[in-house]
């Protein structure tokens, strides 16, 4: 079930890390002295979340929730997926977003993101292009896939969009960091995963999932997440951004190598400005095992 669990989590990550944009801009929020802003798209705001990361700173809140799940030794999963994010009268499409995971040891996994924006048609809109870049290390630190439970760190960086720094404050670091913490347990066919982290400057996050196995080819997750910023305002009007997501996705194995995969998600109790609105995804996964045995 690990690669299918790894399809399925990476069209969650998918709507719940891409679904919209940051809302802790900071190099924008509270200049018109409203103590609000306007929505923009993801690749417009100072810090995009990322997408889906097998195993998807914010400016705006988003939740990686991902399970501690490995894939094995030797194995390497690909995803290509189109997403697309829709709220506040706005929208953007990344395609590809290629999702990269590869199995280095029984307790290692090393993953990466790389999403392609495309560009708007209206010349004022933002640019298309290589968009925020995500590379990360899953290391299992309490179990391993022969055992009901397991806990996972996932120390990650992340490289900002060229899109992405033209909004934000002239301080803001390109490259950023992150660390969620994951959890998952199986219980009577149904695989519940958590996370818990801190992404740099001040993003904090919670979440929780469940991925049930329907039939031998089909398995379905849904996820809730919470996030919320950290960091603080010079306007003291201007209430903590937070946000909270709701998604749901599916996976369809055409064979033990092939399969497809989509979700959608939806904010619910989230501002505008804070990235409110609906995102979808879509994509395939390709899964290599090598024939040589890797120990410990």
């Amino acid at each position: 079930m690990t690669t299918r669990f790894t399809s399925l989590v990476a069209a969650a990550l998918a709507t719940t890390l891409f679904a919209g944009p940051p809302a802790f801009a900071q190099g924008k929020s509270g200049k018109n002295g409203q103590g609000k802003k306007g929505p923009s798209t993801p690749s417009q705001s100072a810090l995009p979340p990322p997408s889906a990361l097998p195993a998807s700173a914010a400016a705006a809140p988003f939740a990686w929730v991902d399970g501690a799940s490995l894939i094995p030794p030797g194995t390497v999963w690909l995803g290509l997926s189109l997403v697309r994010w829709q709220g506040g009268g706005l929208s953007e499409t990344s395609v590809p977003v290629i999702d990269g995971a590869f199995g280095l040891t029984p307790r290692v996994q090393l993953g990466a993101t790389i999403p392609r924006v495309l560009g708007s048609s209206n010349p004022a809109g933002p640019p298309g292009g290589l968009g925020t870049t995500f590379f990360s290390a899953k290391i299992g630190v309490i179990g391993d896939d022969t055992r009901n439970f397991r806990i996972a760190v996932s120390p990650t960086l992340e490289i900002l969009s060229r899109a992405s720094m033209l909004g934000a404050a002239t301080d803001q670091a390109r490259t950023q960091w992150g660390l969620p913490v994951s959890a998952d347990v199986d219980h009577k066919g149904t695989r519940f995963y958590g996370s818990s982290g801190y992404f740099s400057p001040g993003v904090w996050y919670l979440g929780a999932g469940a991925a049930r196995q329907l039939t031998k080819r089909v398995a379905v997750t849904a996820s809730l997440s919470r996030a919320w910023s950290s960091a603080t305002s010079l306007d003291q009007t201007v209430s903590a951004p937070k946000r909270h997501d709701v998604s749901g996705g599916a996976s369809l194995d055409f064979t033990e190598h092939m399969g497809v995969f989509a979700s959608i998600g939806r904010t619910f109790g989230t501002a505008e400005e804070n990235g409110a609105g609906t995102t979808l995804a879509v994509g395939m996964s390709l899964t290599a095992a090598s024939k040589t045995k890797v120990t410990k």
